[in-house]
């Protein structure tokens, strides 16, 4: 019924309208493989801005993880400073104390030594002292029979 209606000339407009879409589709699909065609350029640009996407997004989490170790990095020296200046500033307090040419106990002794093994065994860069340990007289005195 559409057919007898339409008549056989407009079906045959409408067959070549569709067969011209199809073709112009065909055309700009096997453009895209041309070099040196917009459909070609465009294409490569998509390209080029997602790995530039990709790279820009790894370098921002390069750039985070730097920024991160950095802070880390400058967190440690400054405990590492601040505890060295404790240590340096009891160590001297000690030192000048009233009391400090006063022997101590063996047992006391023997504590004092396993604490300070303990210490330096959990944070060695603070025993590493930069003054020469021979050039001053031992804080405590060697570990011996006690009696």
């Amino acid at each position: 019924m559409i057919l007898q209606a339409l008549g056989k000339t407009a079906i045959k407009w409408l067959l070549i309208a569709v067969a011209f879409i199809a073709l112009l589709s065909a055309v700009n699909f096997g453009l895209s493989f041309v070099p040196f065609t917009p459909q070609f350029n465009a294409k490569r640009a998509v390209a080029k801005a997602e790995r530039l996407e990709g790279q820009v997004s790894t370098l921002e989490r390069q750039a985070t993880g730097q920024a991160e170790i950095s802070t880390a990095t400058e967190t440690f020296h400054t405990r590492e400073t601040i505890i060295r200046e404790i240590a340096s500033q009891a160590g001297t307090e000690a030192r000048d104390a009233p009391d400090a040419t006063t022997p101590l106990s063996q047992e006391r002794a023997d504590r004092l030594r396993l604490n300070d093994q303990r210490v330096c065994l959990s944070a060695p860069t603070i025993c590493a002292d930069s003054d020469p340990a021979a050039s001053r007289p031992p804080a405590l005195p060697p570990a011996g029979p006690a009696g």
